[in-house]
């Protein structure tokens, strides 16, 4: 509990199953925060992230960082991060994916 507090997150205790007692608060200064650029696409959503401050917990930070979502079948969702400015390897992985909506899903996405 002490090393969370230091590092300036919120420790909450939980009795739900893998529920982390460490996390960050909504109000960090580390990590992204969802910029104007949101859009809805053929299979899902497309949304630019900027880093929030200078504050680096890992160093190397990329920002923008894009994020997609596509809604692929009723039961499996795919999300995508990369860089918008500079080409990065990617696992050439093709998917075939009929393409759902947000309301035909069993599960629920929130931006």
């Amino acid at each position: 509990q002490e090393v969370c507090e230091a590092r300036g997150c919120s420790w909450c205790p939980s009795e739900v199953a893998n529920a982390p007692w460490c996390f960050f608060p909504e109000d960090t200064p580390y990590g992204y925060a969802l910029g104007s650029d949101t859009e809805t696409t053929a299979k899902g959503w497309r949304a630019t992230l900027k880093k929030r401050q200078s504050l680096s917990l890992f160093g190397n930070d990329i920002s923008p960082v894009v994020l997609e979502v596509e809604f692929q079948t009723k039961d499996r969702l795919r999300f995508r991060l990369y860089d918008p400015n500079k080409k990065r390897f990617e696992v050439p992985l093709k998917i075939d994916s009929p393409g759902v909506t947000a309301e035909e899903a069993n599960y629920e996405v929130e931006l």
